[in-house]
Protein backbone atom coordinates (compact mmCIF):
# COMPACT_ATOMS: atom_id res chain seq x y z
CA UNK A 1 0.00 0.00 0.00
CA UNK A 2 1.36 3.39 -0.97
CA UNK A 3 2.06 5.78 1.88
CA UNK A 4 0.03 8.48 0.16
CA UNK A 5 -3.14 6.44 0.73
CA UNK A 6 -2.57 6.12 4.49
CA UNK A 7 -4.23 8.85 6.60
CA UNK A 8 -4.06 9.54 10.36
CA UNK A 9 -7.10 8.72 12.56
CA UNK A 10 -7.55 12.35 13.62
CA UNK A 11 -7.68 13.79 10.10
CA UNK A 12 -10.87 15.70 9.20
CA UNK A 13 -12.65 14.92 5.95
CA UNK A 14 -15.11 17.14 4.08
CA UNK A 15 -17.63 15.79 1.60
CA UNK A 16 -16.96 16.99 -1.91
CA UNK A 17 -13.35 17.96 -1.18
CA UNK A 18 -10.72 17.09 -3.70
CA UNK A 19 -7.90 14.72 -2.85
CA UNK A 20 -5.20 16.67 -1.13
CA UNK A 21 -7.66 19.29 0.19
CA UNK A 22 -9.22 17.18 2.97
CA UNK A 23 -8.03 19.53 5.74
CA UNK A 24 -9.25 22.73 4.16
CA UNK A 25 -12.80 23.38 5.41
CA UNK A 26 -15.26 25.68 3.67
CA UNK A 27 -14.52 29.17 5.09
CA UNK A 28 -18.10 30.36 4.54
CA UNK A 29 -19.46 27.47 6.59
CA UNK A 30 -17.06 28.28 9.44
CA UNK A 31 -18.13 31.92 9.52
CA UNK A 32 -21.78 30.86 9.71
CA UNK A 33 -21.06 28.54 12.63
CA UNK A 34 -19.09 31.25 14.46
CA UNK A 35 -21.88 33.78 13.91
CA UNK A 36 -24.48 31.40 15.36
CA UNK A 37 -22.30 30.77 18.41
CA UNK A 38 -21.84 34.50 18.94
CA UNK A 39 -25.60 35.13 18.79
CA UNK A 40 -26.23 32.35 21.32
CA UNK A 41 -23.66 33.84 23.71
CA UNK A 42 -25.15 37.33 23.45
CA UNK A 43 -28.69 36.07 24.12
CA UNK A 44 -27.50 34.06 27.13
CA UNK A 45 -25.67 37.04 28.65
CA UNK A 46 -28.72 39.26 28.11
CA UNK A 47 -30.92 36.82 30.00
CA UNK A 48 -28.47 36.50 32.87
CA UNK A 49 -27.47 40.13 33.34
CA UNK A 50 -30.56 41.86 31.99
CA UNK A 51 -33.75 40.10 32.97
CA UNK A 52 -32.22 38.43 35.98
CA UNK A 53 -31.44 41.72 37.73
CA UNK A 54 -34.58 43.70 37.01
CA UNK A 55 -35.60 43.45 40.67
CA UNK A 56 -33.64 42.21 43.69
CA UNK A 57 -34.87 39.11 45.45
CA UNK A 58 -36.75 40.30 48.50
CA UNK A 59 -37.40 38.14 51.53
CA UNK A 60 -41.04 39.09 51.87
CA UNK A 61 -44.09 38.87 49.61
CA UNK A 62 -44.37 35.15 48.90
CA UNK A 63 -47.21 34.38 46.51
CA UNK A 64 -50.50 33.91 48.30
CA UNK A 65 -53.80 35.00 46.80
CA UNK A 66 -56.10 34.63 49.79
CA UNK A 67 -56.17 37.26 52.53
CA UNK A 68 -56.12 35.68 55.97
CA UNK A 69 -57.90 37.53 58.77
CA UNK A 70 -58.44 36.02 62.22
CA UNK A 71 -60.77 37.53 64.80
CA UNK A 72 -59.18 37.09 68.23
CA UNK A 73 -60.54 38.32 71.57
CA UNK A 74 -58.22 40.68 73.41
CA UNK A 75 -56.99 39.54 76.81
CA UNK A 76 -56.54 43.22 77.66
CA UNK A 77 -60.09 44.19 76.74
CA UNK A 78 -61.18 45.42 80.23
CA UNK A 79 -58.09 47.62 80.51
CA UNK A 80 -58.50 48.96 76.97
CA UNK A 81 -62.13 49.93 77.41
CA UNK A 82 -61.31 52.00 80.46
CA UNK A 83 -58.03 53.64 79.49
CA UNK A 84 -57.22 53.33 75.75
CA UNK A 85 -58.63 56.04 73.51
CA UNK A 86 -56.96 55.08 70.22
CA UNK A 87 -58.54 52.75 67.69
CA UNK A 88 -58.67 51.94 63.97
CA UNK A 89 -61.75 52.58 61.88
CA UNK A 90 -62.04 50.11 59.00
CA UNK A 91 -63.85 51.15 55.83
CA UNK A 92 -64.72 48.74 53.01
CA UNK A 93 -64.65 50.36 49.59
CA UNK A 94 -64.66 49.02 46.03
CA UNK A 95 -63.53 50.93 42.97
CA UNK A 96 -63.04 49.60 39.43
CA UNK A 97 -63.66 46.06 40.71
CA UNK A 98 -60.81 46.43 43.23
CA UNK A 99 -62.11 45.77 46.77
CA UNK A 100 -60.23 47.64 49.50
CA UNK A 101 -59.93 47.98 53.25
CA UNK A 102 -59.13 51.54 54.37
CA UNK A 103 -57.71 51.72 57.90
CA UNK A 104 -58.24 55.13 59.52
CA UNK A 105 -56.40 55.77 62.81
CA UNK A 106 -58.12 57.77 65.55
CA UNK A 107 -56.44 59.18 68.67
CA UNK A 108 -53.21 57.43 67.68
CA UNK A 109 -49.71 58.38 66.60
CA UNK A 110 -47.34 56.60 64.24
CA UNK A 111 -43.74 55.42 64.70
CA UNK A 112 -41.47 52.67 63.38
CA UNK A 113 -40.14 49.54 65.02
CA UNK A 114 -37.46 47.00 64.13
CA UNK A 115 -38.47 43.61 65.43
CA UNK A 116 -42.05 42.61 66.08
CA UNK A 117 -43.77 44.86 68.65
CA UNK A 118 -45.04 43.40 71.89
CA UNK A 119 -48.48 41.88 71.36
CA UNK A 120 -49.34 42.55 75.01
CA UNK A 121 -48.64 46.30 74.80
CA UNK A 122 -52.08 47.84 75.44
CA UNK A 123 -51.14 51.10 73.72
CA UNK A 124 -50.59 49.53 70.26
CA UNK A 125 -53.69 49.77 68.08
CA UNK A 126 -52.23 48.81 64.68
CA UNK A 127 -49.08 47.26 63.20
CA UNK A 128 -48.02 46.07 59.76
CA UNK A 129 -44.67 45.54 58.08
CA UNK A 130 -42.96 48.57 56.55
CA UNK A 131 -39.71 48.26 54.57
CA UNK A 132 -38.62 45.36 52.34
CA UNK A 133 -35.68 43.13 53.18
CA UNK A 134 -33.25 41.69 50.67
CA UNK A 135 -33.27 37.94 50.16
CA UNK A 136 -29.49 37.62 49.94
CA UNK A 137 -28.25 39.43 53.07
CA UNK A 138 -31.54 40.08 54.94
CA UNK A 139 -30.71 43.79 55.23
CA UNK A 140 -33.33 46.56 55.09
CA UNK A 141 -33.70 47.93 51.57
CA UNK A 142 -32.95 51.65 51.36
CA UNK A 143 -32.62 54.45 53.91
CA UNK A 144 -34.04 53.59 57.31
CA UNK A 145 -33.89 55.78 60.42
CA UNK A 146 -35.09 54.64 63.84
CA UNK A 147 -35.27 57.29 66.57
CA UNK A 148 -32.56 59.33 64.86
CA UNK A 149 -30.24 56.38 64.20
CA UNK A 150 -29.66 55.49 60.54
CA UNK A 151 -29.72 51.70 60.32
CA UNK A 152 -29.63 51.38 56.53
CA UNK A 153 -28.61 53.51 53.53
CA UNK A 154 -29.51 53.56 49.86
CA UNK A 155 -32.08 54.78 47.36
CA UNK A 156 -33.20 51.52 45.79
CA UNK A 157 -36.73 52.93 45.99
CA UNK A 158 -37.62 56.59 45.68
CA UNK A 159 -40.78 56.56 47.80
CA UNK A 160 -40.33 57.64 51.41
CA UNK A 161 -42.08 58.30 54.68
CA UNK A 162 -40.63 60.65 57.31
CA UNK A 163 -41.98 61.03 60.86
CA UNK A 164 -40.54 64.10 62.56
CA UNK A 165 -41.94 65.68 65.72
CA UNK A 166 -45.15 63.75 65.19
CA UNK A 167 -45.65 65.01 61.63
CA UNK A 168 -45.91 62.38 58.87
CA UNK A 169 -44.63 63.21 55.38
CA UNK A 170 -45.13 60.89 52.37
CA UNK A 171 -43.35 61.67 49.11
CA UNK A 172 -41.16 60.65 46.19
CA UNK A 173 -37.54 61.82 45.86
CA UNK A 174 -34.03 60.47 45.36
CA UNK A 175 -32.79 63.14 47.75
CA UNK A 176 -34.87 64.78 50.45
CA UNK A 177 -33.77 67.00 53.35
CA UNK A 178 -36.25 65.11 55.52
CA UNK A 179 -33.78 62.20 55.79
CA UNK A 180 -31.16 64.30 57.56
CA UNK A 181 -33.84 66.13 59.52
CA UNK A 182 -35.16 62.80 60.82
CA UNK A 183 -31.64 61.95 61.97
CA UNK A 184 -31.10 65.33 63.61
CA UNK A 185 -34.49 65.42 65.33
CA UNK A 186 -34.56 61.82 66.56
CA UNK A 187 -37.31 60.90 64.10
CA UNK A 188 -38.11 58.05 61.73
CA UNK A 189 -37.61 57.49 58.00
CA UNK A 190 -37.95 54.58 55.57
CA UNK A 191 -38.16 53.97 51.83
CA UNK A 192 -40.55 51.91 49.74
CA UNK A 193 -41.97 51.76 46.23
CA UNK A 194 -43.77 55.00 45.30
CA UNK A 195 -47.37 54.45 44.23
CA UNK A 196 -48.96 57.91 43.93
CA UNK A 197 -47.13 61.23 43.71
CA UNK A 198 -49.28 64.37 43.99
CA UNK A 199 -52.23 62.56 42.45
CA UNK A 200 -50.22 60.94 39.65
CA UNK A 201 -49.79 57.18 39.34
CA UNK A 202 -46.19 55.94 39.58
CA UNK A 203 -45.33 52.80 37.60
CA UNK A 204 -43.19 50.08 39.19
CA UNK A 205 -41.27 47.18 37.67
CA UNK A 206 -42.79 44.19 39.52
CA UNK A 207 -45.64 42.84 37.39
CA UNK A 208 -46.96 40.04 39.60
CA UNK A 209 -50.24 40.16 41.51
CA UNK A 210 -50.50 39.97 45.29
CA UNK A 211 -52.34 41.41 48.27
CA UNK A 212 -51.18 45.04 48.27
CA UNK A 213 -50.81 47.52 51.13
CA UNK A 214 -50.07 51.23 51.14
CA UNK A 215 -49.44 54.11 53.48
CA UNK A 216 -51.37 56.97 51.96
CA UNK A 217 -52.50 60.57 52.34
CA UNK A 218 -56.25 61.00 51.78
CA UNK A 219 -58.01 64.29 52.30
CA UNK A 220 -55.06 65.47 54.36
CA UNK A 221 -55.18 62.45 56.69
CA UNK A 222 -52.80 59.49 56.82
CA UNK A 223 -54.48 56.12 56.23
CA UNK A 224 -53.44 52.55 55.45
CA UNK A 225 -55.06 50.86 52.45
CA UNK A 226 -55.13 47.14 51.74
CA UNK A 227 -56.50 45.28 48.73
CA UNK A 228 -58.89 42.44 49.52
CA UNK A 229 -57.85 40.59 46.36
CA UNK A 230 -54.56 40.06 44.55
CA UNK A 231 -53.78 43.09 42.40
CA UNK A 232 -50.95 44.39 40.24
CA UNK A 233 -49.04 47.48 41.32
CA UNK A 234 -50.66 49.46 38.51
CA UNK A 235 -54.26 48.52 39.32
CA UNK A 236 -53.73 49.04 43.05
CA UNK A 237 -52.17 52.48 42.54
CA UNK A 238 -55.00 53.47 40.21
CA UNK A 239 -57.55 52.36 42.79
CA UNK A 240 -55.82 54.56 45.38
CA UNK A 241 -56.14 57.57 43.09
CA UNK A 242 -59.80 56.76 42.41
CA UNK A 243 -60.65 56.83 46.14
CA UNK A 244 -59.02 60.24 46.54
CA UNK A 245 -55.45 59.43 47.61
CA UNK A 246 -52.99 62.23 46.78
CA UNK A 247 -49.74 60.51 47.84
CA UNK A 248 -48.92 56.92 48.67
CA UNK A 249 -46.02 54.54 49.15
CA UNK A 250 -46.05 50.79 49.34
CA UNK A 251 -45.98 48.65 52.48
CA UNK A 252 -44.97 45.00 52.57
CA UNK A 253 -47.83 43.05 51.00
CA UNK A 254 -48.89 39.41 50.45
CA UNK A 255 -51.58 37.46 52.23
CA UNK A 256 -49.30 36.10 54.93
CA UNK A 257 -47.69 39.34 56.16
CA UNK A 258 -48.65 39.48 59.83
CA UNK A 259 -50.23 42.36 61.72
CA UNK A 260 -53.18 43.35 63.87
CA UNK A 261 -55.50 46.21 64.77
CA UNK A 262 -58.09 47.19 67.38
CA UNK A 263 -61.42 48.65 66.30
CA UNK A 264 -63.56 51.16 68.18
CA UNK A 265 -65.18 48.38 70.22
CA UNK A 266 -61.70 47.28 71.32
CA UNK A 267 -61.95 44.04 69.38
CA UNK A 268 -58.66 42.75 68.03
CA UNK A 269 -58.25 41.44 64.49
CA UNK A 270 -55.06 39.72 63.36
CA UNK A 271 -54.29 39.34 59.66
CA UNK A 272 -51.76 37.23 57.82
CA UNK A 273 -49.75 34.41 59.37
CA UNK A 274 -47.69 34.83 62.52
CA UNK A 275 -44.35 33.27 61.63
CA UNK A 276 -42.15 32.23 64.53
CA UNK A 277 -38.85 33.08 62.85
CA UNK A 278 -38.36 36.34 60.97
CA UNK A 279 -35.17 38.28 60.18
CA UNK A 280 -33.97 40.58 62.94
CA UNK A 281 -34.32 43.53 60.53
CA UNK A 282 -38.04 43.06 60.00
CA UNK A 283 -39.57 46.53 60.38
CA UNK A 284 -43.09 47.69 61.23
CA UNK A 285 -45.17 50.82 61.24
CA UNK A 286 -46.78 51.07 64.66
CA UNK A 287 -49.76 53.18 65.68
CA UNK A 288 -50.08 53.76 69.44
CA UNK A 289 -52.92 55.29 71.35
CA UNK A 290 -52.28 58.86 72.44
Amino acid sequence: MSKKNIKADDDVYFLGAKEGDEKKPDSKRIWIILACCLVAIVVTLALIFGLGKEEPDYYFEPEMTKLVAIETPSKLEPLRKDTIKGYIEVLEETVNDVPLFVYVPHQAEMSLSVGRPDKTDPQIVFITQAADIRGDNLEIVGDFVLKGQQLSRGVAKTGFCAIIDGKISIGVSDETPLLQKAIDKGGYFFRQYPLVDDGVLVENNPKNKSIRRALAMRSGKVVMVESRSSESFHDFAQALIDIGVSDAIYLVGSGITFGWYYDKGHNKTEFGVEQEELPENTSYIVWRSK
